[in-house]
């Protein structure tokens, strides 16, 4: 596993505050990295999370292709969840494991 949010995820967040968010979403914020930052002990190196910012031309064409108007939004090997319940992405990736188990 590489995981990406390490070392790259106090950057990330030291960028978002200096960057001036408005406080919902500063909060909003707060709350995906502490998420983000106990998946590796949730789910050890089977989980590889790649971030992609809404607002980058990246973020723009892979919104449009998986047809997202919202976020935060996560996709977990092609299934999406739009919202800020941190559980449902836990049970989407238990599930994806739990299937790559089953057919290795």
């Amino acid at each position: 596993m590489t995981w990406q949010l390490a070392g790259v995820g106090r950057k990330i967040h030291r960028e978002q505050l200096d960057s001036g968010l408005p406080e919902d979403l500063a909060a909003e914020f707060h709350s995906l990295s502490q998420w983000a930052s106990g998946l590796p002990g949730r789910f050890g190196s089977r989980v590889t999370v790649r971030v992609v910012d809404a607002a980058s031309l990246e973020g723009f064409f892979k919104s449009l292709f998986r047809r997202l108007s919202r976020y935060p939004a996560f996709v977990v090997e092609g299934r999406k969840y739009v919202g800020s319940d941190f559980s449902r992405v836990d049970a989407l990736i238990s599930e994806s494991l739990a299937t790559r188990a089953a057919f290795p």
